[in-house]
């Protein structure tokens, strides 16, 4: 069973694939139960695993944690805090994965982390999105634009906010370096900030040009 998950390129399966290489096996399904026993597949939810060996290295792990993002439930694209510490935009480490769907707002806690999604509009989940390559494993990821990671941002936690107060919620509360702002695209913010249609949304370009 270890040559069969060695085949495998990527670090993360479903029950489905499984039971295509299990084929010659009188029990598949028990075999997927010892190999989730015997720790070689580390169940994320009903159907969906992580192969240890392959997030493995030496003594750590590592998991590609917006790749799990992506698959376990969709679809979805990582985004606020999650991505603004990706871009290094933020200084504290984040611990939950969070994301933007068109599905219903869901959490996961799982062995190897907590994964959090909150519901977008289709008119408002698009535009911002890019795809991504993995450094450490094949295949990539989608994940917001940094513009778009903070237009999320701000659509779901600063609602109300007056302009003056969301610049101070920004730099103070979220202490998002204020360096970045002026490597972000204003015509790019203007063009998300619309298919929002929310003021507290459309201030951030507006900022843009003054932080």
């Amino acid at each position: 069973m270890k040559n069969i998950l060695k085949s495998v390129e990527t670090p993360y399966i479903d029950t489905q694939t499984l039971l295509m290489l299990l084929a010659d096996y009188k029990k598949p399904r028990e075999a997927i139960l010892r190999m989730v026993k015997n720790e070689e597949l580390i169940r994320l939810k009903n159907g969906f695993y992580l192969i240890s060996e392959k997030i493995t290295h030496e003594s750590a792990k590592i998991i590609p944690f917006e790749q799990v993002a992506n698959l376990l439930y969709g679809p979805s694209y990582v985004s606020m805090e999650w991505a603004l510490s990706f871009y290094g935009m933020i200084p504290e480490r984040v611990h939950t994965v969070t994301s933007m769907t068109l599905g219903r707002t869901k959490e996961y806690h799982t062995s190897v982390g907590d994964f959090s999604y909150f519901t977008l509009s289709s008119e408002s989940y698009s535009k911002g999105i890019t795809h991504k390559k993995s450094s450490d494993f094949v295949g990539g990821f989608l994940i917001a634009s940094p513009e778009k990671a903070l237009a999320d941002t701000i659509f779901k936690t600063c609602k109300n906010l007056s302009k003056d107060q969301l610049k101070n919620e920004l730099l103070d509360s979220k202490r998002i370096d204020r360096e970045y702002f002026h490597k972000l695209d204003k015509d790019l913010l203007e063009d998300i900030a619309k298919s929002y249609r929310a003021k507290h949304v459309s201030y951030l370009a507006d900022l843009v040009g003054v932080l």
